[in-house]
């Protein structure tokens, strides 16, 4: 039986009709034989093991690549599953760190509520900055949030008593510490405290974007006319998309400025924006795993470099290597690194199968 399935490949163009080919429903592959099932696991192990086996500084660098990769997790659900744009994530990154920093220095609280209000906060910021998304979208919507970006190292700096202006905000010492019966040092508790935290934000997004919401969002990102004709309170679901992102990036936020102990201004710029937009496409937006490889990688480029080059010219080429890595993986891996890491297991997957079958 055939069914056609119309999508549409812009604005301007001309409707693309996809025959698809509908037969018996395949049998479901069982959960531990599934290779995504495995390489999930596997990684949750090497995550638990690696703080008792690096060094305090190897765990620090980790440490971060796992808060970002928490906030490039809420840009996939926006880019990858929504089909939004937004190039302004590394100011509600910011807006958490800020915010959690805030509620410890100057009110006291402790940091697990401090986290809170930071995700409560950047939520509702980002709930805001959706609803120019409901009447804007593609290159006008990604340069406001550009836009967005930019000014928000000028507020910080603007608002100075509040954000400490271009010295930030410091703490004596990270409040993320472990309970003394555990006989953690303080970056082993922070990194696995993070990988959990991670772990939890992955699981609840992959749930969140499948099942009726899932579909919905689907719609959203295929065609907003035919998902409004579908009964889709449109609206409703860009706004709540943009919130969910927002609020993951500003847990993300929230907890590295915490591990740190320090935000200022210049973390927060433009550029760390591009390069949070640039871990999404480079990992793979329409993946989860691909959070974690983008992360990754704008974490430890810039070190790489700076180790084979010199640190001096280190933060140049860095940004030159993001695009050169950016138009390569667009070219070559449209999908991102995960998604052409996924395709390569389903092939070898799929050849193991046909070469058992009689």
């Amino acid at each position: 039986m055939a069914a056609v399935v119309s999508e549409p490949r812009g604005e301007h163009t001309d409707r693309v009709d996809v025959v698809a080919t509908v037969g018996p429903r395949p049998r479901p592959v069982p959960l531990l034989r599934r290779p995504v099932t495995w390489a999930w696991t596997a990684l949750l192990v090497v995550g638990l093991v690696v703080p008792f086996q690096v060094s305090d500084y190897d765990l620090f660098k980790a440490s971060r690549v796992l808060t970002i990769a928490i906030a490039v997790a809420g840009l996939n659900l926006l880019i990858g599953r929504a089909g939004q744009i937004s190039a302004g994530h590394g100011a509600l990154y910011g807006l958490g760190a800020y915010t959690a920093m805030i509620a410890v220095r100057e009110l006291g609280w402790s940091w697990p509520l401090a986290v809170v209000a930071a995700v409560v906060v950047s939520g509702a910021v980002g709930w805001l900055i959706g609803l120019p998304a409901l009447r804007v979208r593609g290159l006008n919507l990604g340069l406001l949030t550009i836009a967005i970006a930019a000014i928000f190292p000028l507020l910080l700096a603007r608002f100075s008593d509040l954000t400490g202006g271009t010295i930030g905000l410091q703490l004596a010492g990270s409040p993320i510490t472990p309970p003394a019966a555990t006989g953690l040092s303080d970056e082993q508790f922070q990194f696995l405290l993070l990988v959990v935290v991670l772990a939890v934000v992955l699981v609840l997004l992959r749930n969140l974007s499948t099942g009726p919401f899932g579909r919905s969002i689907d719609a959203l990102r295929v065609n907003p006319l035919m998902a409004r004709s579908e009964g889709v309170d449109v609206n409703r679901l860009t706004l709540t998309v943009f919130g969910v992102s927002s609020a993951v990036a500003g847990l993300g936020g929230a907890l590295g400025g915490l591990v740190l102990a320090s935000t200022v201004p210049d973390s927060y710029s433009l550029f760390f924006s591009l390069a949070l937009l640039s871990a999404c496409v480079v990992g793979g937006s329409r993946t989860w795993a691909g959070a974690l490889l983008g992360a990754a990688f704008i974490v430890y480029l810039p070190d790489l470099i700076s180790q084979q080059i010199g640190s001096t010219t280190g933060g140049q080429w860095s940004q030159l290597a993001y695009a050169a890595a950016l138009l390569l993986t667009l070219f070559f891996l449209p999908a991102g690194v995960a998604g052409g890491i996924g395709r390569l297991f389903g092939r070898l997957a799929g050849g193991v199968q046909r070469r058992r079958r009689p």
